[in-house]
Formats: structure tokens, C-alpha cells, sequence
């Protein structure tokens, strides 16, 4: 996929039909390899990306719920992943919503790779976000923040670094200035992370600004009570 043949219009679209009819393959691996061909597109033939995006962001999109390979999963998040960052939020389209939605589902998922590319999905989200989806992507920051919060302590230290670049991109989208600051204060530069100190300022500002989003912490926070995993209890226990 990034041989210069491919950007001659002849072969581009005949390679892209053959991969897109692979990415249905009874073999995991067949598909895996489907995807990934498809991911390095951005390499072959950056030029012709936009022009072939839907068709590209559907086949991923769909790669995303894969339900027997993580690896096909993992394959497609780094996949979109190359895309995007060649992408514009105009160009997404409608697709928007629906890998949106699919990104969120693997934050507490238990596979710790499917939980970082996770993480670096959103992230990169964030950072297209502008206008057209600003107010949706926003209501998705709402229902997630607390779970990125607790996953700043996750099991996996590759995660939580991921977790804590996302969380700091997605902060802003809650429309709350002076916790914006508080976090910032917390999260900008290298200095090591202390979790619960940021607890208690983030606590602190929304009980003087935002009952609501106290509350939705609050919520959110108790239901990891149940979790499956004893660190991320015992960090919603602490929060």
C-alpha cells in the first residue's frame, strides 16, 4: 500500500474493492490485514485520501465491533487512527457520531491496548473538534469525563500517560473556565501526576459552579464500585 503504482488511477481502486471484500474474510488474520492495508492508504496515496474517506471511515467503522478478534479491533483503531490525522472535521461527515460512540465503548474495556487506542482516538477527536460537531462531541466529554478521570489511575502506566494527554484536550468541552485552570494546573508540563489532589480541586470548583456535573460525578463514580477490577475500585472508592 505504499508503493507510488498505487496512486495511478487504475490500480487505486481495484486495491481498495479487493480490501474492502477481505475485511469480510471468515479468517481473522485475512481481516486484520484488510484493515491495516486500508490504514496505509495515508502512505500510498495521501493524496487520494479524501476523496475515498467514506468508503474508508464505513469499512473501519464496522472493523471497530469485530466480534471475534481484538486484534482486528486494535488493527482498525490504529487504522482510523492514521486517517484522522489526515482528516479535517468537515470531512469526517456523519461518521462523526457513530466512531464517536464506537471509541467510547472500549475505555473500560479489559484488553489494555484496546483501552489506550481508545484513549488516543478520543484525543484525537478532541483536537478535530471545531465546530460542526462541537456541541455533540461536548454531550460525549459529559458522559465520559469521569471515566477518563478514574482512568488517569489506570492498572496499565502506558494507559493512564494516554488517559491523562486525553483528559486534558477533553476538559475544555465542559465549558467551565476556572476548572479548566484548576486542571491545567494539575496536568500541563511533566510533572508527576497526584490524582488525588486533582480530585479535590475538581470537586472543590464544581461544588461552587456546576451542581450538575457534581451530581453526574457523583453517579458515575459509584458505579464503578462494581467493577471488575480492584485498582480502578479502589480509586472510585477513594474519589
Amino acid at each position: 500500500m505504499s508503493d507510488p503504482m498505487l496512486r495511478e488511477k487504475k490500480f487505486l481502486k481495484p486495491v481498495l474493492h479487493i480490501l474492502e471484500e477481505k475485511s469480510h474474510d471468515r479468517n481473522s488474520i485475512v481481516r486484520q490485514m484488510a484493515v491495516r492495508g486500508l490504514g496505509n492508504l495515508v502512505y500510498g496515496a495521501p493524496e487520494k485520501l479524501k476523496k475515498h474517506k467514506k468508503f474508508l471511515m464505513v469499512i473501519l467503522i464496522r472493523a471497530l465491533s469485530d466480534p471475534f478478534s481484538s486484534e482486528v479491533i486494535g488493527e482498525s483503531m490504529k487504522a482510523v487512527a492514521k486517517v484522522l490525522k489526515e482528516l479535517k472535521e468537515k470531512d469526517i461527515g456523519s461518521s462523526f457520531r457513530d466512531l464517536t460512540q464506537e471509541i467510547r465503548t472500549y475505555f473500560d474495556n479489559e484488553d489494555d491496548a484496546l483501552r489506550l487506542w481508545s484513549f488516543v482516538l478520543f484525543g484525537i477527536l478532541a483536537r478535530l473538534t471545531k465546530r460542526k460537531w462541537k456541541g455533540y462531541f461536548a454531550e460525549q466529554v459529559r458522559q465520559s469525563w469521569v471515566t477518563l478521570l478514574l482512568h488517569l489511575q489506570d492498572p496499565n502506566p502506558r494507559v493512564s500517560v494516554e488517559c491523562r494527554a486525553t483528559f486534558h484536550l477533553c476538559v475544555p468541552f465542559l465549558g467551565l473556565k476556572r476548572l479548566q485552570t484548576a486542571v491545567n494546573e494539575h496536568l500541563d508540563g511533566t510533572a508527576e501526576l497526584k490524582p488525588e489532589e486533582l480530585q479535590v480541586d475538581i470537586c472543590r470548583h464544581l461544588a461552587k459552579e456546576n451542581a450538575e456535573l457534581l451530581e453526574n460525578l457523583y453517579k458515575s463514580t459509584i458505579m464503578y464500585f462494581f467493577s471488575r477490577w480492584e485498582e480502578i475500585r479502589a480509586v472510585a472508592a477513594k474519589l
